[in-house]
C-alpha cells in the first residue's frame, strides 16, 4: 500500500476502532457524535462536490455568451453596408422617378396593419448613373454568425443561465432574426428575381450598365419596368426598417450580455 494511502487508511482506522470502543462500553452519546459526524462529512462532501460543478457550468455559459457577443459585434459591423445597400436602392428608384415623370414618390408606406416610414433621402451618386440596375437590384442579405447561439443550444446550456429574461431575451433575438432572413429570401429576393426574368425581354439584365437616360426611357415607356421600380423601391423600404429594428435590438443585446458578464 503506497503511502497516501496508508495516510489516508489510518484517520478512518482510528475512526473504526473509536467506533468499536464506544459500542463495547455502550456509550451511546459517542456513538451519536461519530454518527453526525460521518454524516455530516459525507453532506459537506457532497455540497462541495455540486457547488464545484455549479461552478463549472457557470464559468461554460459565460464562455457561450462570450462568443455571442463576439458574434453581435460581427452583426453591428455589417449592418452599415446592409442599410447602406437598401438605401442605395431606394435613392436609385427615385432619381429614375424624377427623371421620368417628374415627381417624387411616398415616403410614407401602408402595408395592411403596418406603416414604414423611408430612411432620410440622399442624392443618388452622379458617378454611378450608368449602373443604376445594379444599385436597384442589389439585395443584400444579412446572413449572420450565430456559432455562439448554436453552441449554447447544442450543449443544453440556455436553462443554466441565472438571468432567465436575458435567456428569454437571446431566444427572441434569434428568433427575430431567422424570421428577418427567411423573409429577404422569399420576398426581397423573390420579388428581384421575378422582375429580372421579366426584364430580358426589353434587354435588360440584372447588373445592366447603360446609360441612365435608357433606363427613364424605359420607364417612361414600359407601365411593367416602372412598376417593378417602384415595387423593388417599397421592398427596400419595408427591407431598411427590419434591418434598422434588428440593429438596434443587437445592439441591446449585445449590452446585456456585456453587463451579465461584467457581473462574476
Amino acid at each position: 500500500m503506497s503511502e497516501d494511502a496508508l495516510e489516508n487508511e489510518s484517520p478512518r482506522r482510528t475512526r473504526l476502532l473509536r467506533v468499536a470502543e464506544h459500542i463495547r462500553t455502550q456509550n451511546w452519546t459517542a456513538i451519536g457524535i461519530d454518527f453526525l459526524i460521518v454524516v455530516l462529512g459525507v453532506f459537506v462532501g457532497i455540497q462541495v462536490a455540486n457547488w464545484n460543478e455549479a461552478r463549472v457550468e457557470r464559468e461554460l455559459v459565460r464562455g457561450h455568451l462570450g462568443e455571442i457577443a463576439e458574434d453581435l459585434r460581427t452583426h453591428l459591423g455589417m449592418d452599415a453596408a446592409l442599410l447602406s445597400s437598401a438605401r442605395m436602392r431606394i435613392a436609385a428608384v427615385d432619381y429614375v422617378q424624377r427623371e421620368a415623370f417628374g415627381t417624387t414618390l411616398p415616403t410614407t408606406l401602408v402595408l395592411g396593419t403596418e406603416t414604414w416610414q423611408a430612411p432620410p433621402p440622399e442624392p443618388f451618386p452622379l458617378d454611378k448613373l450608368d449602373h443604376l440596375m445594379g444599385s436597384i437590384n442589389l439585395v443584400r442579405i444579412s446572413v449572420r454568425s450565430r456559432s455562439g447561439y448554436e453552441s449554447l443550444l447544442s450543449a443544453g446550456r440556455l436553462g443554466l443561465l441565472r438571468d432567465r429574461p436575458l435567456a428569454q431575451q437571446i431566444q427572441s433575438y434569434y428568433g427575430d432574426y431567422d424570421d428577418l432572413l427567411d423573409t429577404q429570401t422569399t420576398v426581397f429576393r423573390a420579388f428581384r428575381n421575378d422582375g429580372a426574368r421579366e426584364q430580358y425581354a426589353l434587354g435588360v439584365s440584372v447588373f445592366d450598365q447603360r446609360p441612365a437616360a435608357e433606363i427613364i426611357a424605359l420607364a417612361r415607356d414600359n407601365p411593367a419596368f416602372a412598376a417593378y421600380l417602384r415595387s423593388q423601391r417599397e421592398w427596400a423600404i419595408v427591407h431598411w426598417n427590419l434591418l434598422s429594428n434588428l440593429s438596434g435590438d443587437t445592439a441591446t443585446l449585445l449590452a446585456d450580455i456585456e453587463t451579465e458578464l461584467a457581473n462574476p
